[in-house]
């Protein structure tokens, strides 16, 4: 007897858990139910209330390491992105120069790791949810526009205080040119052609699209490129805000370059017969690639600008980004009672030529 009731309650176990599948399969999977969903709510006036939600993680978390949500709407529907962020990595991007092109905000190296999942979240996201091609800048920008308007004066004392796209991601906010430098980030990460656009008092994006766009956009390098606003909400490729729409507007392509900024310090011992100058020269890759092969030359010049008292130059070498090179022209001589001027200048083989002069000086 007891062999039948055990025989029993075996068969009843995998009477139940045959339900349990078949139930648990009859239920819409979650793909097909975002698909579904998306096809319903697209221009409609609810709000889905299971968001779409992705969350980037990293395999290891460092002392300070949080996580910050996002949510905002876009063609109906609730999205969420969840991603880590990181006190001290935040206070380094803080010490770093503002004294760079917008571009290399956009085009920093040290921050790729991030853009790069953003930009695959929300293309899952866009993929599951079932939005066309042509909406999935709309999604990127819907994400960006949510975040708060902070303008660098209310945030940094700062009339212009640009931010590389972690510290707005790490602020929640941020004004133009932060928004449209984070949005050109993410849609060149997703495979889009897109570059800034800066006018009077404001910068916005342009995204190369089809002919088949209305709106405004500007030609560069025989393409078009539609404007795209980053602040506020709702805003259409090619639809340009009432007040910018008669300002002129200087494209601003943005690609991985080094740039630099050349400083230097001089000492000068002199006698009755000749003046000997030392120079400490730094100079700093501020760019977002490699300067190659790059040199310093110092030179003692003279007053008609097109002499040189002395010169010597640096042996060539390689500068990483935010990378610091320091060099020192040493013994550099000028006959006494005539003036001079100390001009420096950093060159390289992938780099714009940088210089600088001191004031004119006599011994």
């Amino acid at each position: 007897m007891k062999h039948l009731t055990a025989l029993f309650y075996f068969f009843l176990l995998l009477s139940l858990i045959g339900f349990l599948i078949t139930w648990s399969n009859s239920e819409t999977s979650i793909d097909s139910y975002i698909g579904d969903a998306g096809e319903s709510l697209i221009g409609a006036d609810i709000v889905n209330s299971e968001p779409y939600s992705a969350s980037i993680t990293e395999e290891s978390t460092t002392p300070g390491t949080f996580s910050q949500t996002y949510s905002w709407e876009y063609e109906g529907c609730n999205w969420q992105l969840t991603l880590p962020l990181n006190n001290e990595l935040y206070e380094k991007y803080k010490s770093r120069t503002r004294n760079r092109d917008y571009d290399l905000f956009a085009s920093d190296p040290y921050d790729d790791w991030l853009i790069k999942d953003i930009a695959e979240a929300l293309l899952s996201l866009s993929k599951a949810h079932g939005l066309e091609k042509s909406q999935i800048p709309g999604l990127c920008i819907s994400f960006v526009q949510s975040l708060n308007y902070i303008s660098d004066l209310e945030s940094s004392g700062y009339d212009q205080y640009p931010r590389f796209p972690y510290e707005t991601l790490y602020e929640n906010g941020g004004d133009c040119e932060d928004t449209s430098i984070l949005s050109v980030a993410i849609l060149q990460e997703m495979g889009y052609d897109a570059i800034l656009l800066e006018l009077p008092e404001h910068m916005a994006l342009g995204i190369k699209c089809n002919n088949g766009y209305r709106g405004r956009s500007f030609e560069y390098e025989g393409s078009n490129y539609y404007y795209l606003e980053t602040t506020g909400s709702d805003w259409q490729i090619g639809e340009v805000p009432g007040e910018y729409s008669d300002q002129p507007v200087h494209v601003v392509p943005v690609y991985r370059r080094p740039m630099i900024n050349l400083d230097f310090k001089a000492q000068c011992a002199y006698s009755k017969k000749e003046g000997v100058v030392d120079i400490n020269v730094t100079v700093r890759n501020v760019g977002s690639e490699k300067a190659e092969n790059a040199t310093v030359y110092v030179a003692l010049q003279a007053e008609d600008k097109l002499s040189l008292w002395d010169e010597i130059e640096s042996s060539s070498i390689t500068i990483e980004p935010e990378g610091v090179f320091n060099y020192t022209a040493k013994g550099l001589t000028v006959p006494a009672g005539n003036k001079f001027r100390v001009y420096v200048q950093a060159s390289g083989e992938n780099l714009v030529p940088e210089n600088i002069t001191s004031k004119w000086a006599m011994i």
